[in-house]
This record gives structure tokens, sequence and C-alpha cells, in this order.
């Protein structure tokens, strides 16, 4: 029916409207090649919404486009075992039965569309355009060798997925966001307020805090006793052998080291580099214009970039080498004598200025300081491979029901005790590996010879599980004192800080109280929301500034300090301001985007919850576990 398509070279038209209602549902998948790790399968039934079904091999086609479009974003190639564990299996399914409760829909609704729309989707699919920029026939065909798929059964995949963005359209597809929102959303986001603060910090005490008595201790102790509570303990015997424990008696000769060093060249030797900006031009004209207009000081550098809409992270080149640049660029940049602007030269994005802003001198770190460095790293690897001659004789030993205590005295492993909570601590009680096998094991049960996360081998031995317990006062005492300290600290500067509070609710100035009370005051913004609170502030601090009206104060604390901050000016978003209509119009798309997809996904879930779904499980784990 469409074959005449195929050989066919003609340009875009009403395929831009294609693709909008498609919303990207037709993706180019050249070079998946599923073809062969799927056409293998028969046509089996992984689920079933009503009366469509969801064929295995569809399902399984959909799947592993899944994977590889993740990898594709990672970087990184992941097996069918990781995907699941994601929940991507999942995630497809529901994906799958979502698609055919919709088939179902358009199929009561006698919804179909036209062969020429399933032309033009195809025509314009970016998968399928030659370096001519038409629709290229050879590469159509190998993206369906590729996929195992025929023309028809493509074009026909097309059709139900044009079809279904029909109902798609209709369902979300005549409702707007009310303008409203999006104003009352930036009024809110782009609100700005300014604030002081003054800080109590221990030295605003008048009196020092005295030692606490018998009877305090004791209190503090009783009303607080998770804090001085033993968490569950899972005394672990174990013999060990770590790459630390044999880097003391590995010899690494001269020869070694040097050649080690040798090796690490861009390591110890690193060139002079420069943090470089840069802003390119349209002409060397334009170039040369503003270079002249920063000489004669009726512009600068900054200035360009702002009126081009730059951010600092657009200009920055970063700490670049000789290298990096043009042979113009890198003479220009690399002859200045320190930071400035130079130029304008050529570059990669045409005529541009340059601004050097610091230069990096070329280090050299000799071999004799080096030479610790390398020891470490090469004996540490020489005592992974000593490690790895031990693996069979230990495992010979627990075959032969060897004690723990018996393989330390014939192995170089050494023999020790370690206790576990749920915390993990350091050395042994921080390696994964070894926490994990500690909890798995029942007391007494022998275990396995495992390798260490940080390097090494252990065999472990779970002797008990002590319970919770509450640690004795005076094993805990200075402990104790120390928060009681701390907490009558934090009482009386908060007891102060409300009492300053009081005075600005009866209408004294903030510069009066801090004049009394000989407390140097802080000013902050405007900060919007958005913002990050000052340095030193605490975190929550700004969501507590605009819970307050102009005028209004608050006594915010956190360990060891409390701060009495007051609202000193509340600005509010000005919709006149030149980024106000920029911000609005992305917002509202934005909201619009979230309206459509919520109802399209409501309208879904109803289709779905209105119909009978049946899964075949097992024949989803039996095929999924044909695959690597």
């Amino acid at each position: 029916m469409l074959n005449r398509f195929r050989s066919s070279t003609r340009g875009k038209g009403t395929s831009i409207v294609v693709w909008a209602l498609l919303g990207l549902l037709i993706v180019g998948l050249t070079g998946l090649g599923l073809g062969g790790a799927v056409s293998s399968l028969s046509t089996q039934n992984v689920a079933t919404v009503g009366s469509e079904k969801v064929a295995r091999e569809d399902y399984v086609r959909q799947l592993l486009r899944q994977i590889d479009s993740l990898a594709q974003r990672t970087g990184q190639r992941f097996t069918m075992q990781q995907a699941r564990s994601f929940g991507l299996d999942q995630q497809v399914l529901g994906q799958m039965l979502t698609r055919a409760a919709l088939d179902g829909e358009v199929d009561d609704l006698g919804l179909s569309v036209p062969d020429e729309m399933v032309r033009d989707a195809l025509i314009d699919n970016p998968a399928f355009q030659g370096l001519a920029n038409g629709f290229d026939a050879q590469s159509y065909e190998f993206f369906l060798d590729r996929q195992g798929l025929s023309a028809k059964d493509y074009e026909e995949e097309v059709r139900a997925d044009l079809s279904r963005a029909l109902v798609e359209v209709a369902v979300a597809g005549g409702v707007a966001m009310p303008p409203a929102m999006a104003d009352a959303l930036l009024a809110w986001q782009n609100e700005s307020r300014s604030f002081a603060t003054l800080q109590l910090s221990p030295r605003a005490l008048e009196q020092p805090v005295p030692a606490p008595t018998d009877a305090q201790v004791q209190a503090f102790y009783e009303a607080r006793e998770e804090l001085y509570t033993r968490p569950e303990t899972r005394v672990v015997s174990h013999a060990t052998l770590t790459p630390a424990m044999l880097a003391g008696t590995v010899e690494i000769s001269e020869d070694a080291l040097r050649a080690a060093y040798d090796a690490r060249s861009d390591r110890y030797s690193m060139p002079e580099r420069r943090i470089v900006d840069l802003i390119a031009f349209e002409s060397a004209e334009a170039a040369q214009a503003a270079r002249e207009a920063i000489d004669a000081g009726e512009s600068s550098f900054d200035a360009l970039a702002e009126q081009r809409g730059l951010t600092a992270d657009d200009l920055s080149l970063g700490a670049i080498g000789r290298g990096a640049l043009s042979a113009e660029a890198r003479e220009a940049v690399f002859g200045a004598d320190g930071p400035g602007v130079v130029g304008p030269v050529d570059s990669d994005l045409g005529p541009a200025l340059y601004r050097v802003n610091a230069i990096l001198a070329a280090r050299e770190t000799p071999f004799e300081q080096a030479r610790d460095e390398l020891r470490a790293e090469l004996a540490a690897a020489k005592a992974q491979d000593g490690i790895a001659e031990w693996y069979e004789p230990v495992q010979d030993l627990l075959a032969a029901g060897a004690t723990l205590e018996e393989i330390a005295e014939e192995t170089a492993l050494e023999f020790g005790e370690t206790g576990l909570t749920d915390q993990p601590g350091e050395g042994l009680a921080g390696d994964t590996a070894f926490r994990d096998e500690a909890f798995a094991a029942e007391p007494g049960e022998p275990r396995d010879l495992i390798e260490l996360s940080g390097g090494g081998i252990a065999v472990l031995r779970v002797e008990r599980i002590e319970p919770p317990a509450l640690r004795p006062l005076d094993e805990v005492r200075a402990q104790v004192e120390a928060d009681w300290r701390e907490a009558e600290v934090q009482a009386r500067l908060t007891a102060r800080a409300e009492e300053l509070k009081a005075l600005l609710d009866e209408g004294q100035t903030l510069a009066k109280v801090s004049d009394d009370s000989g407390l140097g005051i802080a000013r902050f913004g405007p900060l919007t929301r958005a913002d990050e609170p000052a340095a030193g502030l605490p975190a929550d601090l700004l969501q507590q500034v605009f819970a307050l009206d102009e005028g209004d104060s608050a006594v915010i604390a956190e360990p060891g300090s409390v701060y009495l901050v007051q609202v000193t000016d509340v600005t509010a978003a000005d919709p006149d301001a030149d980024s106000y209509a920029q911000q609005r119009e992305a917002l509202q798309r934005q909201l619009q985007g979230a309206l459509s997809s919520d109802l399209f996904d409501a309208y879904a879930r109803m289709l779905i919850d209105g119909k009978p779904i049946s899964v075949n499980q097992t024949l989803i784990d039996e095929t999924l576990a044909q695959y690597p």
C-alpha cells in the first residue's frame, strides 16, 4: 500500500503537524540491532487488556529499546538483570498496558489515520534522512532489517502510534492553563525580601554556664536515654588479609619507581595553564569595535557578555593549556604578560576576544618528592597480587573444616574481632562486603571466604548478637555533661533572643536593640525564595523569612547559635522587568504541558481501570532470563 513512498524525496510540509501530534512518539531507533534478539521468540502474550493483547516479542523489543536508550544517555551498558533491578521491565510493561488500552479505545471509536499521514511521518523521521536531507530508502530498509520487522508491520505500528496520538490530542489538547496561574507563581517566585540579623553566640551570655550538678546530670541522662543506648551489636570474629597488611613487606626497586614516575608524567609534570573566558563575534569588524570600546573605557568584557545574554558558564573555557587553542589564539592568550583582554583573534567559533583571568604556573614534582607516593601505590598493587596467592590455600583449609583461629595460625591472615552496628564504622566495620556477609550470617554459622570491598580477603564468624542496652551513667558521664551544657547554652541564648524580640515588638528599632545589647547587625538581600542564604546562616532561614511580613521578627536557632531576624523590606515581583515576559512564557508552557500530561494520564488510567487485565509474569520472567 505504501510502497510508492519509499523512493520519495518529498520535502517537509504537513509533516511538522504530524510530529507535533505524535509528541515524538515515533523515535529514530537506528543502530539498536534488536531484530536477531527478538525474532526468534514465538508469538505469545505477556498481558491482555480487555480484548487487546501485548505480544511477547513486542514487549521484549520495547524493553531492549529502553535499555539501549538508557545506555546512550548514561554512556554505560546495562545487563537485563540490572535493568530489572531499576524497575525498567515493570515500567515498560505499564507503558505497554496503557498502549493496549488506548488501542482498544481507538478501535471502539473507529479511528484510523490515512496512508498519507503514515507516509508523512515516515518521510520526516530523522532516522530515515539521507545526505540530501530527503527520505532515503536504503536507510529505511537497513532500519527494518536491524529491527527484524517487515515494512508492513512497521508501517502499521506507525499508524497505531498516530491513531493513539489523535486520542491524546482530543483528550488533552482542548484545555488551557489559565494565565493567572503563571502570574501567581511568578509573583511568589520573584518576590524578594531584605532582612537583618543579630547573632547570639555563647559569648553573648552575661554569665558563663556553670558545670551541671549531679542531680542535673542524672535528670538529663534519664530524660534522653535513647542518646546513650548502645545499638544492637554483632560481635564478629574474623581472619583477614588486606593490602595494607602486606604493603610494608613488599620490596619495590628503584628502577620500578623510576619507570612509574615516567609513566605518570601527566600527574607530576603540569604545563602552564591559563583561566580564560571567550566572547565570539559575527565578524572581525564587530570584534575589533568591541575591543576598541573596551580600550576606550566605554564598555567592558562583562558588559559585552551581559548585552549578549551570556552567563559566566557561557564565557568560561576553564583552565586550559596551549594545546586547547588555535595557533593565533595561543600566541595571544599565552603571550599576555598577565590578566586582561586580548584579541581579536580567530577561534573555532569565529573572531573572538579572550580574557585571561589568571595564570597557573607550570608545576613540576621532582622524583624525590613523588617517591613515597609511588612506592605506596606500587606496593598496594603488588600486595594485592600477594593476597591472591593465599586464596586457594585458605579455601582448602575451610573445606577441611579449619577454624578461623587455625587459619590465622597457618596462613598470612590475621585473627581479630569487630563489633558491627547499623551504622558503618572505620576499617572492616565500614567495608560493604564484610558488613553484608556479617549481617547475612547467623551466630556460629560457617561462612565462605569473601573478597573485601576495600581489597583483601576475609573469613568471618558471628559470635553473638548483643541487644540494645542503656550504657551506665558512669561510662557516659563526660558525654552527658557536654550534652547538658550544650542544651543549657542553647536554652539561655534562645531566652535572651526572645527578650530582644519583645523589645522589637514593643516598637524599639533594631539599631537601638543592637546598640543596647552590643550585638552587631548583619544585613542581607534582596533575596528570592530560590536564592541560597549567606554562608554561615541556618539552611532554613530564608524559608522562615518569607513567612514574615515587613517589620516582623523571629527567633531562629541552630546548634551553637541563635539568630534574631527582622524583615526590613518586601519587594513584589516586577511584571515590567525585562526577563518577566520570557519567564512567564516558559512557565506557561510548563504548566500547560503538565496539565495536558495529567489529563491524559487520568484518561489512560480510567481506560485501564475499566478493562480486565491479565499479566503472565511467569512468561515474562522466563523470557527475560534468556537475555544477559
